[in-house]
């Protein structure tokens, strides 16, 4: 089997769920599948199938469909690009009489025929200047258009990182070509200054120890993010600190105890304190965490969510979220310019 291609439709479609971002991720529900030919399918979704596959590579490129594995409620139609340099994937929702979901899954040589040159050099840019010890390197891109799907980005290009750093940066097209970048990182290779400060932030908020298991670092260009994410082996616990300052910006520790949303909205359909009451609580962790004196600082409410700011222009805010017990479990700072 070579490298670049789809093992089969159903098996492909996991993969690719799987892959992409939580937020991105959708996989139909069990069904008893079936192989159909292409010439099954009318002219109408073939002609659609075409045309979504068109907006992404350009209508100058050959291409051609292969299989297609009919799922109930969509049919998974691939195929693959003439000159061999990638292979596609459709996905056509039977009910609504729409391409769902379109991706292109490129070789990474195929870089500078697939990408214009302005933006291939500012991807290769971004990758070397993400981390100067570590540039990252890609061993194959994607590009993707899911319209339908609430959550971002739903138009963008995928990298995929190469070597033991797993790691992606996302092209997000309906965002001005924005760039955002993930990468998982060897605890051995972070900074020990940085790892025990994690450390010490759950210890400080959860009153014992927390053990970190993964870290990461994120960076979106375009808002001015950057930071590193500390997280134990449940992924329940984290801790952001930026990558700028060092200093941190979020913490939260498993303190979920309510049962459903159903319970979520009873236990919390009035405060659990009042503003005095949560004031008095948080301070002293604002000022531990953050370096925050919360004096004069109001307090809005909004379900668990406690929001204390300033009406003051160029004043950070916090925002710390309670539980049943009414123990404050995650609190997070909101710079007043909106970067970490």
């Amino acid at each position: 089997m070579r490298k670049f291609r789809w093992i089969s439709a159903v098996t492909v479609f996991i993969f690719v769920a799987t892959a992409l971002p939580v937020q991105a991720a959708t996989i139909p529900a069990a069904a008893e599948t079936t192989d159909k030919q292409v010439g099954s399918l009318t002219p109408t979704v073939v002609s659609r199938l075409e045309k979504a596959v068109q907006e992404l590579i350009g209508s100058k490129t050959a291409f051609q469909f292969d299989d297609v594995t009919d799922m109930g409620k969509t049919w998974i139609v691939e195929g693959g690009l003439e000159d061999g340099t990638a292979t596609l994937q459709t996905e056509y929702n039977k009910e609504k009489n729409r391409v769902d979901s379109t991706t292109i899954r490129y070789k990474i040589s195929s870089l500078g025929k697939a990408m214009n040159a302005p933006l291939k050099t500012k991807v290769l840019n971004s990758a070397k200047a993400f981390d100067s010890k570590r540039p990252l390197q890609f061993e194959a891109f994607w590009r993707v258009k899911s319209p339908y799907q609430s959550n971002k980005p739903s138009n963008y290009w995928v990298f995929w990182g190469a070597g033991e750093q797993a790691s992606s940066l996302y092209v997000d097209v309906d965002r001005g070509n924005a760039i955002t970048i993930n990468a998982d990182y060897a605890l051995k290779k972070v900074d020990p200054l940085i790892l025990n400060r994690a450390m010490n932030t759950f210890k400080r908020v959860s009153g014992q120890p927390i053990k970190v298991q993964h870290a990461s670092r994120y960076k979106d260009e375009t808002k001015g993010l950057s930071y590193w994410s500390f997280e134990d082996a449940n992924e329940a616990s984290e801790v952001k600190i930026s990558a700028v300052t060092g200093k941190v910006l979020a913490v939260s520790t498993y303190g979920v105890d309510w049962n459903d949303d159903a319970d979520f909205k009873k236990t919390f359909a009035n405060p659990k304190y009042t503003a005095s009451e949560a004031l008095k609580l948080v301070k002293p962790k604002a000022q531990m965490l953050f370096n925050i004196n919360l004096t004069g600082y109001k307090v809005k409410v909004q379900g668990n969510q406690y929001t204390f700011y300033k009406q003051q222009k160029g004043t950070d805010s916090i925002v710390a979220k309670v539980n049943k017990k009414g123990t404050f479990y995650a609190y997070s700072l909101h710079s007043s310019v909106g970067k970490m």
